[in-house]
């Protein structure tokens, strides 16, 4: 479970800047939308709003940007080609170094890990902490790198004489994963399970849920959800077609590269087809009619390529992160999907959903609570500030308020200013 993360120097974010999870006192959707974890208590989900080029998605940027620090930290090659993102609208920032800190929840205990890299990729800095979740327990140090000194707490003993592994631009924390550190290894499991969508890498995810068609137990599961989204749509099937099915002209094979045409005579093709219920002309069913997924809308697409990310989440208690989850879809469409999170019935298992949307008929106080409500808005350096609605005004909103109504007011900030667009014809 995340419980908070923080990022210093990245993109838009000049300035230390925290993101919550943790929940706080406040009473409404406590039984629905919190959680406990022993004596943390923790949110379903949240949503981030802002205007465009505020930072919103930059921030999931950045988690997404630490986790795949994390994840190419084994490749010298990968780190090798290292790109910083650092804040550029300062001069002094432009060329330091960018900070990163997460903590989670794993079993029992509470973690907190940060690190910083500098603008050649180059660990300047790493520190993973550890805390029993019981009461009057204390904060101990598993180990705290400072450029090549590494300095292991008692706690860490799976980091002993591995220190000299260790590479300029290598995280300790993955060499010490790499040589079955029990602690190392459940702690980057951790960060698999944490998934960022991006509407720019949508044909990343869409490709895993129609791999996962082809499981059965797990078809059924997306067909199921599918279904209940009221988009017409009976069944979904992955049809394959043989390359000698295909019937591709001689001319178009000569200008394919070597590798495709190999894939292709390989394995062939896959393609998606929707079925729906075809009618007589008295409207009595007749058969199923199928359909190529490219006649299919824009948010039924989206809907089914998002379906098997949600389901895997919520069967796995792990967290999903989406940009935009709103572009393309109907606001009760959004409104279910948030409903699965929010609720014990269908996320037994604790699972958490992070998104950033546009949609203000969101902000409605029996959907979220304050706390899972947050803003990003850049002052006049550009610089990026994240807030959440229980700060704004110093909790001065009510359980009461009409949210909607008072951020197109722009109560809240975290909104555009404009009076019109300028465009001259000459």
């Amino acid at each position: 479970m995340l419980v908070n993360f923080r990022v210093e120097n990245f993109k838009s974010f000049k300035d230390y800047t925290e993101f919550s999870m943790e929940a706080t006192k406040l009473k409404n959707l406590k039984e629905s939308n919190t959680f406990d974890v022993n004596n943390v208590s923790l949110l379903k989900s949240a949503v981030i709003y802002g205007a465009n080029a505020s930072g919103k998605s930059s921030l999931l940027d950045a988690i997404e940007r630490m986790r795949s620090i994390i994840k190419d930290s084994i490749s010298v090659e990968k780190m090798n080609k290292y790109v910083h993102q650092s804040f550029l609208l300062n001069s002094v920032t432009e060329k330091k170094e960018t900070m990163f800190e997460i903590e989670f929840i794993i079993d029992d205990f509470l973690y907190r890990y940060n690190f910083e890299i500098n603008l050649k990729g180059v660990i300047l800095k790493e520190q993973l902490f550890q805390k029993k979740l019981q009461a009057r327990a204390r904060e101990v140090s598993l180990f705290n790198r400072v450029e090549q000194t590494i300095t292991l707490g008692t706690l860490f003993k799976e980091g002993k004489l591995i220190q000299e592994k260790t590479r300029e631009n290598a995280l300790f924390l993955v060499v010490v994963a790499q040589f079955n550190g029990e602690i190392s290894e459940k702690i980057l499991n951790w960060f698999n399970q944490l998934n960022v969508l991006s509407n720019i890498k949508s044909d990343e995810f869409k490709h895993y849920s129609f791999d996962m068609l082809e499981e059965d137990a797990f078809k059924n599961k997306i067909v199921d959800f599918i279904k209940s989204a009221d988009v017409g749509i009976f069944n979904i099937t992955k049809k394959k077609i043989s390359f000698d099915e295909l019937k591709i002209d001689e001319k178009e094979l000569e200008v394919l590269p070597t590798f495709l045409l190999d894939k292709l005579k390989d394995k062939g093709l896959s393609t998606i087809e929707t079925q729906h219920m075809q009618y007589d002309e008295v409207n009595n069913f007749k058969k199923l009619k199928s359909f190529d997924l490219g006649l299919e809308s824009d948010g039924t697409q989206k809907l089914l390529a998002l379906s098997a990310p949600i389901i895997d989440t919520l069967v796995e208690g792990s967290i999903l992160v989406i940009d935009e989850l709103d572009n393309s879809m109907h606001t009760d469409l959004v409104k279910a999907i948030i409903k699965l999170f929010n609720s014990k019935e269908t996320n037994p298992n604790n699972a958490q959903l992070i998104f950033t949307t546009h949609d203000t008929n969101l902000l409605d106080q029996e959907l979220f609570r304050r706390d899972q409500i947050w803003f990003t808005q850049k002052n006049i350096y550009g610089i990026t500030e994240l807030y959440s609605l229980v700060e704004y005004g110093k909790g001065k909103a009510r359980d009461d308020l009409v949210l909607e109504k008072n951020y197109l007011e722009g109560k809240f900030g975290a909104k555009p200013h404009i009076n019109s667009l300028v465009f001259k014809v000459d």
